[in-house]
């Protein structure tokens, strides 16, 4: 098995809502208000705005999940559903930095996850057919994205 780029996205996100549902654990909201995408033999376009958004789980001890869903409009005007699934863990003081959308060294926490794309038949269809991985870095307005297809 091997891996080959696919595509970095780079998202800002609004404001972070938070639902402490219990002690140990707090559900997050964050919906997207822009961003861009690109990658080899011209996959390039923006994130379709307010399309979707995060919704993290956090758990007291540092350790979390996430899901994801938003639309991307390549340049040349097609319409990719992208959905994914992830895991990020990081020490309790981190993840309070992350909460608070503060700076945060990307190699302090682990973000990685499993993309899914849901794609028009053309030159994109290519995404329907293909496993991804890939990993994840917050700064305080967004994320940063990079996707590998596992060949």
């Amino acid at each position: 098995m091997k891996l080959e780029f696919a595509l970095e996205l780079r998202i800002s996100l609004g404001a972070r809502m938070h639902i402490n549902v219990a002690d140990d654990y707090v559900r997050g909201a964050v919906l997207i208000e822009s961003g861009s995408f690109s990658g080899p033999n011209g996959l390039s376009g923006t994130v379709v705005p307010a399309s979707g958004g995060d919704m993290p789980m956090v758990r007291a001890d540092g350790g979390g999940r996430f899901e994801s869903q938003y639309l991307l409009r390549t340049d040349d005007g097609a319409v990719i559903l992208k959905r994914s699934a992830g895991v990020r863990h990081a020490p309790p003081e981190v993840v309070q930095k992350l909460l608070a959308g503060e700076q945060v060294d990307p190699h302090s926490y682990y973000m990685r996850m499993t993309p899914r794309f849901e794609a028009p038949a053309g030159p994109y269809d290519w995404l329907n057919r293909s496993i991804f991985i890939g990993v994840g870095r917050r700064n305080p307005t967004g994320s940063t994205f990079r996707f590998w297809k596992v060949v």
